[in-house]
């Protein structure tokens, strides 16, 4: 007990000068590199982020452009929509009759197996 206050206050010594050997070493990296922005820089110099200056497209516009598509398109997307509506839903498996829910477990035969597959190396 006698030992661990000298202990514990070189260990926290040793801790700080790591620390502020640290920082100077980022200190010169940010001396070598000025014009790379440093995290809190980046975060600063970030504009806020603006309106879009277009004004959004009315419905009159919308309606022309829909007009362009073919017809042979609209006739795929109608027929892609009626295949996802037949596909059935997916039911759960259900455990046929006869048949454990749970599979038989052989603590013997699974100790061998563990045995055969972690042979121990010499």
């Amino acid at each position: 007990m006698e030992n661990f206050l000298p202990a514990l206050l070189i260990i926290g010594g040793i801790v700080y000068k790591i620390y502020t050997e640290f920082q100077k070493e980022q200190e010169k990296a940010r001396q070598r590199r000025p014009n790379v922005p440093t995290p809190e820089r980046a975060v600063a110099q970030q504009p806020a982020p603006s309106r879009p200056s277009a004004p959004l497209p009315d419905p009159v516009a919308r309606r022309a452009e829909q007009a362009e598509v073919p017809q042979e398109v609209w006739k795929e997307r109608g027929k892609r929509k009626k295949r996802l509506q037949e596909i059935p839903a997916v039911k759960p498996l259900e455990p046929e009759e006869g048949t454990a829910a749970q599979p038989a477990f052989d603590l013997r035969q699974a100790i061998i197996q563990s045995a055969i597959l972690n042979r121990p190396q010499f």
